[in-house]
């Protein structure tokens, strides 16, 4: 994957070095041996001794709101639709050449759409980005949600609203007074554009990318979408650039999470070579992460104990503040702290001291196992076979459309009309399920990590309700070693999920049954060094031995390894 260089953008500083290798964070890592691992040996690399990371500056800027005058949308249908050109900068004091980020409110309520400013509501972010070295914008896109001039084709507007205010930038920055309010001259890296997109408009950076911009200059290089809803259906590719995505727990808006469906996109698509990083909030709403959207929209017949799991605004809005520079960053391919986008640290269950759960795929992956087919019960990806001891294993459907699903109690995020599942069932502490590897494939020496995408099945009696799961992974090699790495209580993917089985309510003519909160399947991920003297040049399989809990079941998607 390539990123773009800004080569005037120098504000960092060297501020730590951590000193040793990466620690066992998993606290019942088994092989007989207990002590953090001395050396990488086994992948054939030499882990860095002194690590160095770049640092997060923030600094000081100037935020202001401007306006650049009136503005034309000429629309397919042929009647022009007149706009304010409106929004808010922050650019920072020192320095040039600063990479630019968009921000883009999502679609509500309003009387007038020019008068009604959802892009102010962003304006914390513009400061927050901006003191952290992005020359940041919000802009007003009212227009593209409002219902005059005749109805609004996709988002014809939106890129019309977009393409104004960049041709408005660009001439700013070459030198040109044209109303921001500020001196913009050689501020901003016009080959060097994120964007952020929230609600609707999250949804709608693909449009934007994807079209034709005013700017041959126009480089847009990462999006991060926020709560995205998915309005309209694209059969294009997802944009292959390193692409965020945020999905609030309590979304009283988009309730099915239809950035999940995003994520599962990018993640099958072979020909997507940029990563992708998926959050899930835990405790959050829809609107809070913009200070104009006032009203709550989590739903008032929650019990008091989720009431007390609810985050408050500032929570949502400290959150985007430091996960969307530690993502901009990122994709600019800076080398900066951040255990979220890291394949060698395990999966975490916070970020910046919130709950979450979180998945995080690169380009280069290779499937061991992806239940797409019920014949994958028998054979893995690798053409090896999967050798089931003591255990029940089935090939499920998990689906929005009810004939269709055949797990009622698991309600996964998005909207999966036919998702495969392998249903892992044991009743046994010396159950097991066995993934042997070809001959051809037993080097896995180059990659840094296996990640097993899983969720525990809230509708089985084998698992204990509101109890965690935890099971073991082994490697094992074709000399006969073994390591063992524990996935225990505290394995977010293996997480009791919040929420309560709902069964047979009347809904819209029908009667149903669903799990009450959407949870997405999430990542485990193992960096493979924590697989201590097994030869990785020579793996014979990959065990998931059932030996932590009496009984169980687990919902797995699939098993990759990762670099």
């Amino acid at each position: 994957m390539q990123i773009n260089n800004i080569s005037k953008f120098r504000k960092f500083l060297i501020l730590i070095i951590i000193t040793g290798l990466v620690i066992n964070i998993f606290s019942g890592c088994t092989n007989n041996q207990e002590n953090p691992i001395e050396n990488s040996e086994n992948n054939g690399e030499d882990i860095e001794q002194n690590e160095v990371y770049e640092e997060i500056e923030i600094n000081e800027a100037e935020v202001v709101e401007y306006s650049l005058g009136e503005g034309i949308i000429n629309q397919r249908s042929g009647q022009d639709m007149p706009y304010d050109m409106v929004g808010a900068i922050g650019v920072p004091k020192e320095g040039n050449n600063h990479p630019i980020i968009f921000i883009l409110h999502g679609s509500h309520y309003f009387i007038d759409y020019n008068k009604k400013r959802y892009d102010l509501g962003f304006k914390y972010l513009v400061d927050a980005l901006a003191k952290r070295g992005f020359l940041t914008l919000s802009i007003n896109v009212n227009a593209n949600y409002a219902l005059e001039y005749g109805e609004p084709f996709q988002y014809e507007r939106l890129i019309s609203i977009y393409n104004d205010h960049l041709e408005k930038l660009t001439a700013a920055i070459d030198g040109n007074y044209v109303g921001f309010g500020i001196d913009l001259t050689n501020k901003g890296d016009l080959s060097t554009i994120g964007l952020v997109g929230h609600s609707r408009s999250g949804a709608a950076l693909n449009d934007v990318f994807n079209a034709k911009n005013t700017t041959e200059k126009d480089n847009i290089f990462a999006l991060l979408k926020v709560a995205p809803s998915i309005v309209f259906l694209r059969d294009e590719p997802n944009p292959d650039i390193p692409t965020g995505i945020i999905l609030p727990q309590y979304d009283g808006d988009v309730r099915q999470l239809d950035g999940q469906d995003t994520f599962e996109e990018i993640q099958k698509d072979e020909a997507h070579n940029a990563w992708a990083s998926l959050i899930y909030l835990k405790g959050a709403n829809h609107n809070f992460f913009n200070d104009n959207v006032k009203n709550d929209d989590r739903k008032d017949n929650y019990t008091n104990e989720e009431k007390n799991r609810f985050l408050n605004r500032e929570q949502q809005k400290d959150f985007l503040i430091h996960y969307s520079a530690d993502f901009f960053y990122k994709a600019l391919g800076k080398n900066i702290k951040a255990d979220l986008f890291d394949i060698e640290i395990p999966t975490e269950s916070t970020a910046y001291d919130l709950s979450i759960k979180s998945s995080f795929i690169t380009g280069d992956m290779k499937s061991i196992l992806k239940t797409t087919v019920r014949k994958k019960l028998e054979k893995n990806d690798l053409g090896g076979e999967n050798i089931s001891q003591n255990v029940i294993a089935k090939y499920l459907i998990e689906s929005y459309i009810p004939i269709n699903d055949q797990l009622p109690a698991f309600t996964h995020a998005g909207s999966p009309e036919e998702l495969g599942l392998l249903s892992i069932n044991w009743e046994d502490t010396n159950a097991q399920f066995e993934l042997k590897i070809p001959e051809s494939e037993k080097n896995i020496n180059a990659y840094k990590a296996i990640t097993l995408y899983m969720a525990l099945d809230p509708g089985s009696q084998l698992n204990k309700p509101s109890e965690n799961q935890s099971f073991t992974v082994i490697m094992k090699d074709r000399d006969g070693n073994k390591s063992s790495v524990l996935l225990d209580n505290n394995t977010p993917a293996l997480a009791w999920p919040e929420g309560e089985f709902i069964k047979d309510e009347y809904k819209e003519g029908e009667f149903v049954t669903y799990w009450s909160i959407p949870t997405p399947l999430s990542h485990a991920r193992i960096p493979l060094n924590q697989f201590e003297n097994v030869d990785f040049k020579n793996i014979d399989s990959i065990i998931l031995k059932f030996d932590q809990k009496e009984s169980g079941s687990i919902l797995l998607r699939d098993i990759m390894i990762l670099r």
